[in-house]
């Protein structure tokens, strides 16, 4: 199954133009029930972990890009423990103009550059379709705003179809997002501020752009707001002169090795105090070990599920299990 999906992705996916490869792919997502085929599905009680006091069957999250209720109906059957949405905004977001996507390969194997800049429905049409998504996994509901009251009206509206609500402070496409993580102060007021109103256990996504920042301050300030779930990380910025905005965010096996010394430092330094997600360059079992042996409570990708497929997280589960 491995090698097939290689083949279709190196002869056919990844030869077609980006837009019409992600239309093809998510047709085929919404349409094909590839969730009813129990080969990209281990379930053994052994995987089972928790996550802010939540119980996932596994450690493996889908990282967030879809907010398409089919999709994410799908996504859930196809292996992982939980399943994070694309980040929702408070109005609806075009999205920046095309080219917002670009393929790189790297001798570390292939990956993306995006510019999606929060394309979604927004809170009133998201909130209607999200009501009706069964949860096969936990769901993990992304947001993103670029305000405290933002931040707050979403958390409101959206925790009670959520079994855990992920804070997106950390997004490189979108400017005042992504500078949340240089005001910790008032990011802990925000924190404080969702969790006072907000009953489903809070997760913050970081940026691995601020790797300093990040352990000195903005670590800290969510655990002083009494949040206990980070995901490091996000996507890198940088230069990409092929799409529309002139930079991106790099995902993909290029961004693993630092994904894997901020787990480890984080870990060295807060102990157990936190439950940490590993989140980038992740595309093969050996890498998801090394997280989880470095100290990350759960794993969470998405590029890898593009270029390696649905299959990869039986994959990642079986050597995990061989270790049970």
């Amino acid at each position: 199954m491995a090698r097939l999906y290689r083949l279709v992705y190196d002869g056919v996916l990844s030869r077609l133009p980006e837009p019409m490869a992600i239309a093809l792919g998510q047709t085929a997502l919404r349409v094909l029930p590839f969730d009813r085929l129990p080969v990209f599905r281990l379930e053994d009680p052994r995987l089972a972990i928790r996550l802010g006091g939540v119980r996932l069957p596994n450690p493996l999250i889908l990282a967030a890009m879809y907010y398409d209720r089919r999709i994410l109906a799908r996504a859930m059957g196809l292996g992982f423990g939980a399943v994070t949405t694309k980040s929702i905004t408070r109005e609806p977001r075009p999205g920046h103009p095309r080219p917002n996507l670009v393929r790189i390969r790297t001798e570390a194997g292939p990956g993306l550059v995006n510019c999606n800049g929060f394309h979604n429905p927004g809170l009133e049409a998201f909130q209607r379709a999200i009501r009706r998504l069964p949860h096969r996994v936990p769901l993990i509901v992304s947001i993103a705003g670029e305000s405290a009251e933002a931040y707050l009206e979403l958390a409101r509206a959206l925790a009670p179809a959520a079994d855990l609500v992920e804070l997106n402070i950390s997004s490189p496409n979108t400017k005042l997002v992504y500078t949340w993580s240089t005001r910790p102060r008032e990011l802990r007021d925000l924190l404080e501020q969702v969790r006072a109103a907000c009953a489903a256990p809070l997760v913050v996504k970081l940026s691995p752009d601020f790797a300093e920042a990040n352990e000195r301050e903005i670590i800290p300030a969510a655990l002083e707001a009494g949040v206990r779930v980070i995901n490091y990380g996000n996507a890198r910025r940088v230069e990409e002169p092929r799409l529309s905005q002139g930079a991106g965010a790099l995902s993909g096996p290029e961004i693993f090795p630092a994904t894997l010394a901020n787990v480890r430092r984080v870990r060295a330094r807060f102990g157990p105090a936190l439950d940490l997600i590993a989140t980038g360059g992740v595309d093969a079992p050996d890498k998801a070990l090394q997280l989880l042996d470095a100290g990350a409570t759960a794993i969470g990708y998405f590029t890898g599920f593009i270029t390696r497929g649905p299959v990869l997280a039986r994959q990642i589960l079986e050597r995990l299990l061989e270790r049970r």
